[in-house]
């Protein structure tokens, strides 16, 4: 009985193996998200206030809460979804944002903000989906309150924009 079910076993997995995933079934899968990924619109799986500077995708420390003590720098971590990529030749593709930022209070009165603040873009042979954003930025000369950031992050590969709302608190 035990050699019975150890051959039935093998050739279980024998026939796995042999019906394993190939590359180009892989690469079709790979199309169909590709696919999928630019019928989306511009948008955010995670825009979080952390901890630090994050080393890549992924590895960031959220921060506990959105109270801030003057001058003490807003990090924000993104992960945008939906970009595109230019082609920019010899097989390289440019991806990326350039953004703008506005601090309102909690009325929605706009107290201050750029154009143009950040220019954040990569080069890759590859059509990167996995790409983060970190946006850091100082509120020296504000006054202890209720506020909400705004970041918004232009396409530099097509028309589409997102805009990120993060509600904040300085305390002194």
């Amino acid at each position: 009985m035990r050699y019975a079910f150890a051959v039935l076993l093998a050739a279980m997995m024998f026939c796995n193996a042999a019906q394993a995933q190939t590359l180009q079934e892989i690469d079709k899968r790979e199309a169909a998200v590709l696919e999928a990924w630019n019928a989306t619109p511009l948008t955010v799986r995670r825009a979080i206030f952390v901890e630090g500077h994050p080393e890549g995708f992924g590895q960031y420390v959220e921060r506990a809460n959105n109270v801030f003590k003057k001058g003490e720098p807003l990090v924000t971590y993104v992960e945008p979804v939906g970009y595109g990529w230019k082609d920019i030749g010899n097989g390289m593709y440019e991806f990326g944002f350039k953004t703008d930022w506005l601090v309102k209070s909690a009325d929605g009165k706009v107290l201050g903000g750029k154009e143009d603040f950040a220019d954040i873009s990569k080069k890759s042979r590859a059509r990167n989906r996995e790409f983060d954003v970190v946006l850091s930025l100082a509120l020296s000369d504000i006054a202890p309150g209720d506020y909400v950031l705004e970041y918004t992050l232009h396409d530099i590969a097509s028309s589409k924009s997102y805009t990120i709302s993060q509600p904040f608190k300085i305390v002194d």
